[in-house]
């Protein structure tokens, strides 16, 4: 099969995958409320399109992706269909750094996974116009025979957007951690040295894999070990202790604060859990195979299996309902706490009016985590060139903020500088003659 040939036959298996989306009895009505909810059920033809790809591939109805309910409508489909079907559900979006405009493609380099990629434009490239390297891409890929193709560019952003651009890759590795590292194995190898390493630390700094406090405490905790994994400094005993607290009662309920957006997310996460207005318990809990996790509520929820009186503790089925449901907290926790706690599955099943057994439980919530691995999204930022140079960035923010006002006068060219970056002044500050 030529070039050409098998550019076609992508496209037309994506033409069907799109007629498939509005015209199939079940599908049809999921996607025109999915349309509603975004305000865009009476879009032009080609807006249409630009919604029709990310539904496609991020919507799941009865547990099945798009393609799998294609695929089941569709039993006649040619082998060569049915090898693209099996590379697009393989598709991811990113954040890419254009390198090189090719007469075919791009040259792509992926703010998240680090990594360059040669790709291959389904369309005349005479539709990229205005295109240029050094520009940033939302981009939707996927393989295909040891070759990548794009699959859509959903937004251009300026060099000078940089800013925007990282904060967007750093909430795409938040969001799903694994698009870090799946696809380069350096990276993989990077990460999971990492989280043995800190496992360590962390036992040593705490003599537990697992502490209990409340908002209001958990960001100096995780301060004192960061400092601990970053420059060996062991904290205090002591001061470990005095930032050990626990809630007065233990309750379930929602935090307005954690409803960030992709445009303040940073700024939230640097302000911290003590910023929050409400108080509630956090559990810091590191795992020894995927890495650190601070899970709110915590304490409440295992509350809920150790009281006789579980019913008494606020919110408590919505609680077991967010720790299950919620993809950041992975299989391995919740076996934990079910190996913890003998009475776990008989009362969750009491809490939920199920039947599961444990295994069958963590097959319908947990089934990404049982299948791969997924390292926690803090372990794989503290791998991550893009949020060392966010954090750089910010910093720099922050310490050109603070030089405002600050009187340098009796200040030795030898000293720490005044301004907060922990250089001597000579090295920092100091007027350069």
């Amino acid at each position: 099969m030529s070039v050409i040939e098998k550019l076609a036959v992508i496209s037309d298996t994506i033409t069907k995958l799109m007629n498939f989306v509005i015209t199939d009895d079940i599908v049809k009505p999921d996607f025109d409320e999915y349309l509603t909810t975004l305000s865009a059920r009476n879009t032009d033809k080609s807006r249409l399109q630009a919604l029709i790809i990310p539904y496609i591939f991020e919507r799941r109805l009865t547990k099945k992706t798009i393609i799998e309910l294609f695929k089941e409508k569709n039993p006649s489909l040619t082998n060569e269909e049915e090898e693209i079907l099996k590379s697009l559900s393989q598709s991811f979006s990113s954040v890419f750094e254009i390198k090189r405009v090719l007469s075919n493609g791009f040259e792509l380099y992926n703010l998240v996974n680090e990594k360059l990629y040669k790709v291959l434009s389904l369309v005349k490239m005479n539709n990229f116009r205005g295109i240029t390297p050094g520009q940033y891409a939302l981009c939707r890929i996927f393989p295909m025979r040891d070759e990548f193709y794009l699959l859509e560019i959903s937004n251009v952003l300026s060099s000078i957007n940089k800013e925007e651009v990282y904060k967007y890759a750093i909430a795409k590795i938040i969001e799903k951690p694994e698009d870090a590292y799946e696809q380069n194995p350096k990276k993989y190898e990077q990460i999971e040295k990492l989280v043995k390493d800190f496992g360590k630390k962390f036992h040593e700094c705490f003599d537990n894999n697992v502490v209990i406090t409340t908002n209001l405490y958990a960001d100096n905790l995780i301060n004192l070990y960061n400092v601990y994994c970053d420059e060996g400094v062991m904290p205090d005993k002591s001061e470990i202790e005095a930032n050990i607290k626990e809630v007065e009662h233990n309750r379930y309920f929602t935090v307005s604060d954690f409803k960030n957006s992709y445009s303040n997310f940073m700024e939230k996460s640097l302000e911290g859990f003590s910023s929050h207005s409400s108080i509630y318990d956090i559990g810091i809990i590191y795992d020894e195979e995927l890495g650190l996790f601070v899970l709110p509520f915590y304490q409440t929820f295992c509350k809920i299996y150790e009281a006789d009186d579980y019913k008494e503790i606020q919110g408590y089925k919505d609680c077991v309902k967010n720790f299950l449901e919620n993809d950041k907290v992975p299989a391995n926790i919740i076996k934990n706490i079910a190996t913890k706690y003998q009475n776990f599955i008989q009362r969750t099943n009491e809490i939920l009016n199920t039947n599961y057994t444990l295994d069958e439980l963590l097959n319908y919530y947990k089934s990404d985590s049982l299948e791969k691995k997924i390292f926690s999204s803090a372990s794989v930022l503290y791998a991550s060139k893009i949020f060392e140079q966010m954090m750089n960035f910010v910093n720099t923010k922050e310490a050109t903020k603070a030089k405002e006002g600050i009187d340098y006068s009796h200040v030795g060219r030898n000293d720490k500088c005044p301004c907060g970056s922990g250089k001597k002044y000579k090295n920092c500050c100091m007027p350069k003659e």
